[in-house]
């Protein structure tokens, strides 16, 4: 079934959102994981976005998963595996918010967290690059069919930055296998 892409310009707001979401999960979790963040284009000052908050909850390891794991149901969340992303495991929340928001735990040594963490890095540092990947977005989300086509076509320019940020050939390779 396709679905319309909904890419919107920046919105302040955002971050406001992310505050709200991180006050609810934080609290329950800051004994278990190392830190929280702020990830994807909504995370980002001036970028064009899906209007979704990405949010990775980051751990040393995933010794204490199962424990995570049942604080989150416990908040309102279904665990939905890796959905084909090594050492990232994503959670819905199981009713409708004001806040839509995608919610990981994932690796802090993972290639995921790199990508997340290296691609908001390269975005916020070289300005030209910002306007190509949010030009990029607009025109994507305008001609994509669902938002799996979306993400994949966006992956070659997401690499070219990647490769900027000194990630090794084996690790841009897992990325790109994992995103097309």
């Amino acid at each position: 079934m396709d679905q319309k892409v909904e890419v919107k310009e920046y919105n302040p707001q955002w971050k406001n959102w992310y505050k709200r979401l991180e006050g609810n999960i934080w609290p329950s979790l800051s004994g278990l994981a190392k830190t929280i963040c702020h990830v994807g284009s909504t995370s980002i000052e001036g970028m064009a976005a899906k209007p979704v908050i990405d949010i990775d909850i980051v751990v040393e390891n995933f010794d204490d998963f199962e424990k995570i794991k049942v604080i989150l149901e416990d908040l309102g969340y279904e665990h939905r595996g890796n959905l084909g992303i090594t050492d990232r495991e994503n959670f819905k929340f199981k009713n409708e918010l004001e806040i839509k928001h995608n919610l990981y735990v994932i690796l802090e040594d993972s290639i995921a967290f790199k990508n997340h963490i290296l691609l908001k890095k390269h975005l916020e540092e070289h300005p030209r690059d910002h306007k190509r990947y949010r030009e990029l977005k607009q025109k994507l989300a305008k001609k994509s069919k669902s938002s799996d086509e979306y993400c994949k076509k966006k992956t070659e320019l997401i690499l070219e930055f990647l490769q900027t940020q000194g990630l090794s050939e084996n690790e841009m390779e897992l990325i790109k296998s994992e995103n097309l």
